[in-house]
């Protein structure tokens, strides 16, 4: 019998017999949104390895800088995931005196998300801990948030590092800028191999009206929570991670949706990047017969433009107007 006559006849599997469908979607990058306490909590979580793993590959980030990006990334998805606007884009920028640099992330409401760090090969030994040290990695400075609806204005705050470990600051900005109490946690394992192993994360989230017995039960089961790698190490997907936490609470699963690395670069844009060059600086390429070349800082893609491009460009460019940054 397949799944999906299971599914249709409501059976279940006999025992010890392994759902492969299931279990391929619970370990696929996604994200899920819930409730609980009566809408008085609402929850997100994420499982993203392969998604870390990708911007790690693309950008060939050393264990500290895949493990800050990631975190970056995560929340994110998730930040993403709150709106309600399809074509609304949430992008994050961590500007710290640390060797990473600029840390800067993009992410929409469906769980694509893009992003980059300024020195991506920044080695530095463990912490007193024995785990990446990220904090000393990004250092000091400021966390600032874009949010870009189409055609309104953007609007954005920024609020100073707390500790450079991005959870922690994200945190702290939901509380300093957004007024919401807020529990957040993200985490990157990195392994052996220098490759991701997990990735994952979650935001917890009383709504206004909240009433005491139900931050208590919340503080209860958050209290023995170290850190989200132990809950990642346990093998916990989404949906198990936000059960744990918010068990006592009804929590309610409203959703899932898929998440993933996606930039939205192609040869085609990066033409029009270089036709807003103008045709004075197209026509002195040429002349040179120097090339043109886009370098995509999101996700690391190369295009290049010949002369002979660059000149068939001419031909047709008219007057190209300035063309948004890839």
């Amino acid at each position: 019998m397949t799944n999906d006559q299971l599914d249709r006849e409501g059976a279940r599997l006999p025992e010890g017999v392994v759902d492969l469908r299931a279990e391929r979607e619970r370990r696929e990058d996604h994200i899920v949104r819930g409730t609980a306490a009566d809408g008085m909590v609402r929850a997100f979580a994420i499982t993203a390895r392969a998604t870390v793993e990708e911007a790690r590959a693309r950008h060939d980030t050393t264990p500290v800088a895949t493990a800050a990006l990631g975190r970056l990334l995560m929340g994110a998805q998730m930040m993403g995931a709150m709106s309600k606007n399809d074509d609304e884009l949430v992008t994050i920028t961590v500007m710290g005196d640390g060797e990473l640099g600029r840390i800067t992330v993009t992410a929409d409401n469906r769980g694509h998300a893009k992003g980059f760090v300024q020195n991506p090969r920044v080695w530095l030994p463990l912490n007193g801990r024995g785990h990446l040290d990220v904090g000393q990695a990004v250092g000091t400075g400021t966390l600032s948030v874009v949010h870009d609806v189409a055609g309104m204005d953007p609007y954005s705050s920024e609020v100073e590092l707390v500790s450079g470990e991005i959870g922690d600051d994200l945190t702290y900005y939901f509380a300093a800028s957004d007024q919401v109490p807020t529990s957040l946690g993200v985490g990157v394992l990195v392994d052996r191999d220098m490759s991701v192993r997990r990735a994952g994360g979650f935001i917890i989230q009383l709504m206004p009206g909240c009433d005491d017995d139900v931050v208590a039960a919340l503080e209860a089961n958050l209290a023995p929570v170290h850190s989200v790698t132990d809950l990642l190490e346990a093998g916990m997907s989404p949906t198990e991670m936000l059960r744990h936490l918010l068990q006592g609470l009804d929590y309610q699963e409203l959703d899932r949706m898929p998440a993933d690395f996606r930039c939205g670069c192609d040869r085609s844009r990066a033409k029009r990047a270089v036709l807003a060059l103008g045709r004075a600086e197209l026509r002195d390429m040429v002349e040179k017969n120097e090339p043109a070349q886009v370098h995509c800082h999101f996700c690391g893609a190369d295009y290049r433009f010949e002369p002979a491009e660059l000149a068939d460009m001419l031909d047709g460019a008219g007057d190209p107007a300035p063309e948004a940054e890839i």
